[in-house]
């Protein structure tokens, strides 16, 4: 790890602390990403509408590495950095594989309706996504409950799948990797 460089880093926070931890980041300027929707919450005598995390508990940090430790230490920010198994250290997420994770998050074609007329992709194939908001994506395409989705895996943090019309995708050639280390997206 270069001791000046940006790195994306995932973090678990405490419960329900997401969006307050998100103000605190806004306020020491520090680059971070945390997925929210907007639901609406029944009470007994209203209904209010919310935002909320899309994955609970857990927030993403551009900084350095030395940043990171300051966030924690010196403003005492309530963060738990994820570690890498394989090494040890805290868990770097690659740019690209995090820029492909934003745009699928904030992605308006990710429920858009699967076409049925082409037949030369199926469950398995490695594919690219060539139409959208989601260019350049590549993935694994799975079938759950009869639908065809794309797969998108951040290893050893989730796996997200996401609906993309067929039309929008192009089957990629199998390739072989020796090192099942690296963090790819699939």
């Amino acid at each position: 790890m270069i001791v000046n460089q940006m790195y994306w880093f995932a973090a678990r926070t405490r419960a329900n602390q997401e969006i307050s931890l998100r103000e605190s980041l806004k306020k020491l300027n520090v680059a971070f990403f945390l997925p929210t929707q907007f639901v609406t919450r029944i009470y007994s005598d209203r209904r209010k509408r919310v935002e909320v995390p899309v994955i609970s508990n857990l927030i993403f940090v551009k900084c350095t590495k030395a940043d990171a430790f300051a966030l924690v230490k010196n403003y005492s920010l309530k963060l738990s950095y994820m570690k890498d198994i394989i090494t040890g250290s805290l868990l770097v997420i690659p740019d690209q594989q995090m820029e492909h994770f934003m745009l699928a998050m904030n992605s308006s074609s990710a429920e858009a309706s699967m076409c049925e007329g082409d037949t030369c992709l199926s469950k398995g194939d490695k594919v690219r996504v060539i139409k959208g908001d989601l260019t350049g994506f590549e993935g694994e395409l799975v079938r759950i409950s009869g639908k065809t989705y794309v797969i998108l895996r951040i290893p050893q943090i989730l796996t997200i799948s996401i609906k993309i019309p067929r039309n929008h995708l192009q089957k990629l050639a199998p390739s072989v990797t020796g090192d099942k280390r690296n963090i790819e997206l699939l």
